[in-house]
């Protein structure tokens, strides 16, 4: 057995792997070479090896962020957050937007994101009108925290070639008050189409700027791995220089957009996964892993696709993406070429949709086991549950939701539905296949606070959303580490602490498996690493 080149000892070191100890050591190549006792360990020194004392800490496998939007993430973060907290009304947004102006007075175009109309003092959107205030002569963007809407100002409206007469895309609706006039608002495909037309196309440097800024963000909340959610082709290649260059050391998973790639390649022959991988970037940093798409909206912005109506919105049952026969036929291509499929689908009937698509497309072509994923997979019903175990379908879902947005859905749902969102203990008792994620930065994407929140399902206003549903520790860690390498079939180098897998690592302050909820907040990230070195917390070892 080769010497260790780092041992960590006296500590927890919660594998995932079914056998855990206090003690691990890694080799040159960033590798862990065995996990065990103390004793066991400090056998595997040399006379170079560096020796780090986790004083009863805990040593757990890197977080896998699997369902998150890592370039959108950097450049957001280089935008004006409106996020409640800090902001409580639409008059705080426009404050914010008229200090950044006068700041920035030179600005082509005006950028915030993460609002929410559920949590502020007004229960609405910002209006083109409120906009118009800030400027007239500048575009301003406003994006809603779920990503499936925004808020424009007059000349960005203009700019976009929209007036009251404009006809709603496919897949999306452009919002209009009662006496026919626009008021700024537009969901889903009608809120992200021809978007260059008002925000300039990111320079290189930019987007390497931004890769670097999500990458640091990640390593603080102990992210070592992460999956970008909807992937363009050019986006490969910027991920691709920023491995190179070192500018982002997450190991990376590459969800693509596979409506984008339909498109893209026309009468072409569809590629395979592996043709779109980079042949000079490993796969261990750089994976391209599934087709994504979209077959409905969000809860928050009453866009999903449900088979009943919202609250008080007798005539709304959400907006579907792609009509299913589209949508059949898009996931049909992508299993044909051999894709893992990852289908956004949050309302009960979008997820019905998505889970007989998936069935045709495995009566016309059968595979040994598909492993396609439904990403967040909220409304269920036990039909639904029956049908995930048994089609052997991913739940991809995000805990972060319920207590970022939970008090949305029960004003969106109703009691009894939102009730029903997210079932993960029925689900995990049934022996469905679940993986844990954030979409961040639809929230603010902590694997801790996804935790807490598996654990306890309390909404911002301290309601609980069906306590039978909460998870215990366990089975929610194992769902943000181990599981997600096995939803993006990266499991082979990663998500669990074993021989032989890289050692992509943090230290928590706490054992999380003997730290009671009430003092859930008292467990931090001290250290982060990949491949055995120290990316953040250093100064905590």
């Amino acid at each position: 057995m080769p010497r260790a080149i780092l041992i960590f000892t006296n500590g927890a070191v919660l594998t995932q792997s079914g056998v855990d100890g206090t003690a691990l050591a890694s080799d040159r190549q960033g590798r862990i070479i065995a996990v065990g006792s103390d004793a066991q360990i400090e056998a595997l020194a040399g006379p170079n090896t560096k020796r780090i004392n986790l004083n009863g800490r805990a040593l757990i496998p890197g977080f896998f962020d699997c369902h998150m939007h890592i370039l959108d993430l950097g450049l957001k973060l280089g935008q004006q957050d409106l996020s409640t907290p800090p902001v409580k009304s639409i008059a705080d947004i426009l404050e914010l937007l008229k200090s950044r102006l006068k700041l920035n007075p030179r600005v082509t175009v005006l950028l915030g994101n993460r609002y929410d109309q559920n949590k502020l003092t007004e229960k609405r959107h910002p209006t083109v009108s409120e906009l118009d205030e800030i400027s007239r002569d500048i575009p301003i963007r406003l994006e809603h925290t779920s990503g499936h809407a925004a808020v424009y100002n007059s000349k960005a409206l203009e700019m976009l070639g929209i007036d009251s007469s404009t006809s709603n895309p496919p897949g999306g609706e452009i919002e209009h008050t009662a006496d026919g006039k626009l008021s700024g608002l537009l969901l889903e495909t009608a809120s992200w189409e021809n978007q260059d037309r008002i925000i300039p196309e990111p320079t290189e440097t930019e987007l390497q700027d931004a890769l670097k800024r999500a990458g640091a963000y990640l390593l603080e909340r102990g992210i070592t791995s992460a999956s970008d959610a909807a992937c363009s082709l050019d986006e490969v290649d910027i991920y691709k220089r920023g491995v190179f260059t070192q500018g982002i050391r997450q190991r990376l998973n590459l969800m693509m957009d596979w409506a984008e790639i339909v498109e893209e390649y026309g009468s072409e022959e569809l590629p395979k996964p592996q043709e779109l991988q980079p042949a000079s970037i490993s796969g261990h940093q750089l994976h391209v892993g599934q087709a994504k798409l979209f077959s409905d909206g969000a809860i928050t912005t009453r866009t999903c696709w449900l088979t009943a109506p919202f609250e008080a919105m007798p005539e709304n049952c959400g907006i579907p993406i792609h009509q299913p026969e589209k949508l059949r036929n898009l996931i049909i291509q992508a299993h044909r070429r051999g894709w893992q499929l990852a289908v956004h689908a949050i309302g009960d009937r979008a997820i019905e949709t998505v889970l007989d698509s998936f069935a045709e497309a495995q009566r016309q072509q059968t595979r040994a086991r598909p492993d396609h994923r439904i990403e967040h997979c909220m409304l269920l019903n036990p039909d639904l549950i029956s049908r995930l175990r048994r089609q052997n379908v991913w739940t991809i879902g995000q805990p972060e939701f319920i207590s970022s947005l939970g008090d949305a859905y029960i004003t969106a749902l109703g009691r009894e539905r939102a009730d029903r969102i997210n079932p993960y203990a029925t689900l995990d008792r049934v022996g469905a296949a679940v993986a844990f994620s954030s979409d961040c930065p639809v929230v603010p994407g902590s694997p801790l606070a996804g935790l807490y929140a598996a654990m306890t399902r309390r909404t911002p206003q301290c309601e609980v959303l069906n306590s039978k549903e909460c998870l215990d520790v366990e089975t929610a860690l194992y769902a943000y580490t181990a599981a997600p390498a096995y939803a993006t079939r990266t499991d082979t180098d990663r998500g669990t602490l074993e021989a032989g897998k890289w050692a992509d690592m943090v230290i928590l302050s706490r054992n999380p498996l003997t730290t009671n909820i009430e003092e859930w907040e008292s467990v931090k990230v001290d250290a982060t690493f990949i491949a055995g070195e120290c990316l953040y917390g250093e100064e905590k070892l």
